[in-house]
């Protein structure tokens, strides 16, 4: 389906709203929860020495996704769940001044069973996951800009689950540009 610009379509904060950054944003926080080994066994092992057991397989990588790293902001309580996360962007607003990107929170809730919590050395596993999470994402290239770490809160559900919210400045890049015609001779850069 074509997808027509011109001045009376853009929104009244003067900036392209078509939103194509949010599944590479989606599928690279997903892919660095995917690649960090500690991430992995805190959100698959519920063992308070989760840390020290042996890393996933692929089997068991894959069996993250959808059950323990969501992008679909559905809560499950249950006291017997498996430690998970919810990846979200909310809060998009335009960037001042520019056209062609946008400011975006990244929200990451980390939720486990308060029987979970525990792990070794006074170390609590939402934290330990926040952690984990802060590395890979404050201060690092993320889908077109450097994320921002602008702050944390607890989140308590009911008396099984409870963990913390990380919360995270992006910016988009190219949101609405088609790669290829971005420098074409002719071309305003934008889809047809």
């Amino acid at each position: 389906m074509a997808l027509l610009r011109d001045q009376g379509n853009k929104n009244s904060f003067d900036t392209w709203a078509s939103f194509r950054a949010v599944p590479k944003t989606l599928e690279t926080v997903v892919g660095l929860c995917l690649r960090n080994e500690r991430l992995k066994r805190l959100l698959y092992y519920t063992d308070p020495h989760a840390l020290s057991l042996p890393m996933l397989t692929r089997e068991q990588t894959a069996s993250l996704i959808g059950t323990s790293i969501k992008i679909v902001p559905k809560l499950e309580i249950d006291p017997d769940i498996k430690p998970y996360i919810i990846i979200s962007l909310d809060q998009f607003v335009p960037n001042p001044g520019q056209t062609t990107f946008k400011q975006v929170m990244l929200s990451i809730d980390i939720l486990c069973a308060y029987k979970d919590w525990n792990l070794t050395d006074f170390n609590l596993r939402p934290y330990a996951i926040a952690g984990e999470l802060d590395g890979m994402i404050n201060n690092s290239f993320v889908s077109g800009g450097i994320g921002e770490f602008k702050g944390a809160k607890q989140l308590i559900l009911n008396e099984h689950l409870g963990g913390c919210t990380l919360y995270y400045n992006l910016t988009t890049l190219l949101d609405d540009y088609e790669p290829q015609t971005l420098n074409a001779p002719g071309s305003n850069g934008y889809r047809n």
